[in-house]
Formats: C-alpha cells, structure tokens, sequence
C-alpha cells in the first residue's frame, strides 16, 4: 500500500527497507563495539563511523529525490522523470476506443464527445506531441488547451468543446491516421488544431528512425545507477554533456529545414489539411518555439518563416506563438534547465494568443 502511494517500484520499495534496516543494524553495532575497544582497534572503528556518516548523507540525498524531488526531462530517461509520469499522468489518462484493438489513451479533465449535442456547440480537438500533451505540467487544467476551454467558456458558455488528445512522442504521421480514425467513426470535429513543436520535422528524416534507439545505448547498465534517483540523474546530466546525440540534436533539427525532410513535411501537411476540409472540419497550426534558446541569436528565426509561408500558402491559419513568447522569455518558460518543455507560465501565455489568434470569432 505505502509503495504505491510513493510511486515506487517494488524491487527499489524492498531493496530500500533493506539497506535502512542495515544502516541501523551497523551503527547500533559500530557503537557497541567502540565501547571497550583498544586504542588501536577504537581507529578502524571511527573511519567505520566516518564512512556510515557519509553512506547516511548520501541516502538522505537519494531519498529526497526518490520522495521529494518532483519534475522531469527533456527525454524523460530518467527515474525522477518517469516517477513523474506515473504520478501526474497515468491515473488521469482517458481511453478512446476506435474498433477491435484500436485506441487511444489521451489526458483530459472529460471524454471526447462521440455524438453532437443539441446545441450549437463547436467540436474541438488539439493534436500534437509533448507540448501540446503538457510534458512536465502537472496539473490537466494549466495546459493551454485546458486553459483556453476555460476563458472561452467563461465568455460564451456551450459554445465550444475542447478535447486535447495529444501524447507525447507522437508526430504529424500519428495524428493524421488519428484524424482518419475520427472521422471515419463519425465523430463529430468542427476544427483541428495541430500543435507544432519544431521537432515534429524528425520523423521525416531516415535518422530518426534509429535516433532513439541509439539514445538507449548509453542508458546505464550498473545497478546503483540504473535502479535509483539521485545516481541515476546524475548519470544522465553527465551524459548529457558528453554524449553528441543529446547536445547535438538542435542543431540536428535545424538541418532538417534545409532539405528533404521539410519538403515531405509540407506535402503531409497538405494531406492532412486536404483530410480536415473533405470532412468538413477546418484545420489550424500553432507553432510553439523552442523555449530554451529565445532571443536575438535564436537559430531558428527562419523555421518560423517558413511554417508562416506555408500556411500562406496552403490557405491555413498559422499562428506563430515565437514572439509573443519571445517578449517574456527572461521569466523563465520552460520546466527546468534540463527540461526543454514549456512550463505553467508558457501555457498560460500561449492559451490567451490562442484566444485571441485562433478563437476571435
């Protein structure tokens, strides 16, 4: 019962009572030994307790994380980060079946409305990855999606029904085969907002298909690093400073948009808004940035020119959130140094240009 409301594996539930329970046997019998003991003998018992006091300090510190220590990564490699999954995820995920053995599991406050009411309310739903999933925000109601139901609930009551089924490490190929789904099952969906994260471009490139599982390569293989916290984070912080595939792979993503894999983009992009309009459904895109590196050197500026053409020329609304999210980037918009992803504030913000970009009708 305690292991469960701890969010803890049952081999590091177990495995901790042991080593406590061996941390209070070896002091209780260091201290009876130092009574009595011969000057010589008193020396090896006092590094002994020097060595317990340090061990003692060192479970503390991995106790914090392992209790405390509540956020995530940007991979979500990490214990600490998959501890948060199962924590403020999987016992809010909602399960949307599509046929024998098809479906989904999405995170929401309600269920996808699978039959139009009798009022004129409008069918929404988001598509996109991690960012539009909420990666590293706990609570479903500061998403921006949760949060733009919110205002224009707030505003004109009924009229809109917004449903977020993103997931994370989803891309445009998912989400078109998803939107295929729905419609073929006849669910109702007035519009469809697809979320970008500038990332999404990777599934067009060969590399990716082996990018993730090379990543895998360098998790750790000696148990103190791979079944605890503490350790086990910071195993991955040094990794990811001397492993080329993490501190490359913007730069990676930034070449992308120079060749093939955009032109492929393009052309599924254009399927899927051709998806949307034979269905009657009208499809928009919201482009996030990359939050971590805003500014006047932000390397890719151009990127963004270039969703903004497309959608020009595609005749579908784009809205760039780069500079409304560019002006307050010194607040800090992303979940921590290590996690890429935007936090509450950046949510927050991008749910009332949402509002104002997409929903001013």
């Amino acid at each position: 019962m305690l292991k469960s409301i701890l969010f803890l594996p049952d081999g590091y539930f177990y495995g901790m009572l042991a080593w406590l329970a061996a941390v209070a046997v070896c002091v209780v019998v260091l201290v009876r030994l130092r009574r009595g003991a011969s000057d010589g003998r008193r020396k090896w018992i006092h590094a002994s307790l020097s060595l317990w006091i340090v061990l003692v300090g060192l479970t503390g510190v991995e106790l914090y994380f392992a209790l405390v220590y509540d956020t995530t990564d940007s991979f979500s490699m990490t214990n600490v980060s998959k501890k948060w999954f199962a924590m403020h995820v999987k016992p809010h995920e909602r399960s949307l079946e599509l046929g024998a053995g098809r479906g989904i599991l999405y995170r929401d406050d309600h269920d996808l409305p699978v039959v139009r009411g009798t009022g004129d309310d409008r069918h929404v739903v988001f598509v996109g990855d991690s960012f539009t999933f909420g990666h590293g925000v706990k609570r479903i109601a500061d998403r921006f999606s949760n949060r733009l139901a919110t205002s224009l609930a707030a505003e004109d009551p009924g009229r809109y029904t917004i449903t977020n089924l993103s997931n994370a490490g989803v891309d445009l190929h998912w989400a078109e085969r998803l939107l295929e789904e729905l419609f073929t099952q006849k669910i109702p969906l007035d519009r469809v907002v697809y979320v970008v994260c500038l990332n999404d471009i990777e599934t067009f490139h060969p590399r990716h298909k082996t990018y993730y599982v090379d990543l895998q390569q360098h998790a750790p293989h000696f148990f103190l690093w791979k079944h605890t916290y503490f350790f086990n984070l910071m195993y991955f912080r040094l990794r990811q400073f001397t492993v080329p595939d993490f501190h490359d792979y913007y730069q990676f993503v930034r070449e992308y948009y120079d060749g093939e894999p955009w032109q492929q983009m393009r052309r599924k992009l254009d399927q899927v808004s051709s998806l949307c309009r034979a269905h009657g459904a009208r499809l928009d895109v919201v482009v996030f940035p990359f939050l971590h590196n805003l500014g006047p050197e932000y390397p890719f500026r151009e990127v963004h020119a270039q969703w903004s053409r497309w959608g020009r020329d595609s005749g579908v609304r784009v809205l760039d959130l780069r500079e409304t999210l560019e002006a307050h980037s010194a607040e800090g918009l992303t979940v921590n140094r290590y996690d890429a992803h935007p936090n509450e504030r950046a949510h927050a913000l991008a749910a009332e240009a949402l509002r104002v970009g997409l929903f001013d009708d």
